[in-house]
């Protein structure tokens, strides 16, 4: 999805600043919004996986930031294809691109590789956060000082998500990594199952 998308930006955007400002009225067709529908998809499919632990009475392994972070994020690409939103190619690449590093950490810790940089999945998680709001300042100058931008009712929907989901991980970061920060000696023990 980050590959596809990135080439269909690179290739199917008449220009740089198109892909942080859709154009207003712009309509959800071609490569593009092909992406997002399949980015879309495939968080349904991470909700469902989230759906079925409930379902199997596995609660302990949920905390509020995975059910939270996977119930909500179908509503917020549902609404980049309702609203032809703008920046959301921004979006899918980095949340795709964070999602190949966060699934091939569990890829090795399923075949008992044990790897040390955990904790750069969650910092990359953090900055794509970050790096979200920086890019928004951008649309929202285009938006307000240019001829206006598509789905700016569905960014606001995506920016307070996103507001959010940078404090939980913030705070998610804070208390898993605590004893280390505090010299605690060895490694801090933290269950994977509780950060998607």
């Amino acid at each position: 999805m980050a590959v596809g998308c990135s080439l269909s930006s690179i290739s199917y955007t008449p220009h740089l600043h198109w892909i942080i400002c859709f154009p207003p009225h712009t309509q959800p067709t071609g490569p593009l919004f092909f992406w997002a529908y399949v980015f879309y998809l495939s968080k349904v499919l991470e909700f469902v996986d989230t759906l079925l632990i409930i379902l199997s009475g596995s609660t302990g392994r949920l905390s509020f930031l995975h059910v939270y972070h996977h119930a909500t994020v179908v509503v917020m690409c549902y609404l980049w294809l309702w609203t032809s939103q703008s920046l959301f190619p921004v979006a899918l690449v980095t949340n795709a691109s964070v999602h190949v590093l966060m699934y091939g950490y569990y890829l090795l810790c399923a075949l008992g590789i044990r790897p040390r940089w955990k904790r750069v999945v969650t910092d990359c998680q953090i900055v794509q956060f970050m790096f979200s709001f920086a890019v928004s300042g951008w649309m929202l100058y285009l938006h307000f000082f240019g001829s206006g931008c598509s789905g700016i009712w569905g960014w606001c929907f995506n920016a307070g998500f996103n507001a959010s989901l940078l404090y939980l991980f913030v705070d998610f970061h804070a208390k898993s990594y605590k004893k280390k920060r505090e010299g605690g000696g060895g490694q801090t023990q933290i269950d994977e199952s509780k950060i998607q």
